[in-house]
């Protein structure tokens, strides 16, 4: 029952990874408070029908199994009266058939030991008693070990890939979203407020300034990946090779939706504070206190006090350089902060901080309003695409989504580097 063993063994492990990936799928829902989108829907949903067919197999094996090493040995009845041969067996002409270890260590010790060879003689031929012994282990057969039938026996492969696949996009989730149903997105931009001031005198008349709205249009980008998969690698792969692409190309299209919405922070930016930090890494704990209140000051005096100020936005070099300031400071008029490692988040001088992965500009550090920050994209983006090809056995893959970020203010947003 070695074979029932082996495969039962490797539908266990298959099983337990396919739970893996359901309750990964799971947490990471609820860390981030949301709904599960269309796509880990579909995931879950495949994987739960691969539990289930695996269950299935899995009680039949096991059942086949507890049968078979329930079942009584029926070689000693076989074998008839080679029991009453001694220790070991000689069958016809051939070499010696140990049944133990024990009657294998019995001749060993035999032959090694004088006194425990007196003793199996009984009172009679040490010599020849010890002679016997010393045939039958020559006689014995050789040990084959796994190294001696390589290719017998299948390589073991581990049934999971150790890969870390992550699509979180930090920036892309801080702005406001807006769901793109066409190919541009589209928003109101103020472009005259009406005033509001004292009167002069009774019956005197107010200035007057008219309000202006105009509608601005961006066009959207479409994101597009794509693969082409033999029907013998989708059926016979362990993990599933058709869901590992699709988690695979949806780790890409958010690392380059994510990259994009950095770019558009980096260049959409309203200038840098008056002082602005140095060289990263060579900056105190005074010159990033003093840079991040100035650039909250700055958006204050150039939108009217109207932006609510509420995001320092970093890039991971920048992130690990400011977790790891201290200072020598024991008070402080207002809260520092606090920042999370493992998620690149925290909050700092007032601020909600979000590091990036995205940001190609290793100096970037930017304080801004995300109200004024808009992330269009295409309900359940990328969204999966399938195409049988019958005549090679095959099936083209593929994942596409449209997206789109803008800063619609740049006077909301300053650059502190």
């Amino acid at each position: 029952m070695n074979t029932t063993r082996m495969r039962l063994e490797r539908l266990g492990d298959e099983r337990a990874n396919t739970y893996a990936k359901i309750e990964d799928t799971l947490k990471l829902a609820e860390d981030e408070q949301r709904d599960l989108d269309e796509l880990e829907q579909k995931h879950l949903a495949n994987w739960r029908e691969q539990v289930a067919g695996l269950d299935d197999e899995i009680n039949q094996l096991a059942a086949d199994l507890e049968r078979a090493e329930g079942s009584r040995d029926v070689s000693e009845l076989l074998r008839g009266d080679r029991s009453a041969q001694g220790p070991a067996v000689h069958v016809g002409d051939g070499p010696t058939v140990y049944r133990t270890f024990a009657q294998y260590a019995r001749d060993q010790l035999i032959v090694r030991l004088p006194q425990i060879a007196q003793l199996a003689a009984n009172g009679g031929d040490v010599v020849a008693t010890r002679a016997a012994a010393e045939e039958r282990l020559e006689r014995a057969v050789a040990n084959t070990l796994t190294t001696d039938v390589a290719g017998l026996v299948p390589p073991a492969h581990m049934a999971q890939i150790m890969d870390i696949i992550m699509t979180q996009r930090p920036v892309v989730s801080s702005g406001r979203q807006v769901n793109l149903d066409r190919g541009k997105l589209t928003y109101p931009r103020i472009t005259g407020r009406p005033n509001v001031e004292k009167q002069a005198t009774e019956k005197t008349e107010t200035t007057s300034v008219k309000m202006q709205v105009v509608l601005d249009q961006i066009i959207a980008d479409t994101y597009l990946g794509a693969g082409d998969l033999s029907w013998q690698t989708i059926n016979w792969s362990t993990p599933d090779a058709l869901a590992l692409w699709f988690d695979l190309a949806a780790e890409d299209y958010a690392r380059e939706t994510e990259t994009a919405a950095c770019s558009e922070l980096g260049t959409a930016g309203g200038g840098t504070v008056s002082a602005p930090l140095g060289t990263t890494g060579t900056e105190s704990f005074g010159a990033w206190r003093a840079a991040a209140i100035a650039g909250q000051s700055a958006i204050y005096t150039a939108t009217g006090g109207r932006a609510r100020t509420n995001t320092l936005y970093l890039s991971a070099q920048r992130f690990f350089q400011l977790a790891g300031l201290g200072t020598d400071q024991t008070l402080q008029v207002s809260s520092v902060g606090s920042l999370d490692i493992a998620t690149m988040q925290g909050t700092w001088s007032g601020l909600r901080v979000v590091g990036s992965y995205g940001f190609t500009n290793a100096n970037s550090a930017i304080v801004g309003d995300t109200d004024a920050f808009l992330v269009g994209e295409t309900s359940g983006a990328p969204v999966e695409m399938r195409v049988v090809e019958p005549a090679i056995g095959g099936l083209q893959v593929g994942v596409i989504g449209a997206f789109k970020s803008k800063v619609f203010d740049s006077a909301r947003f300053i650059h502190l580097s």
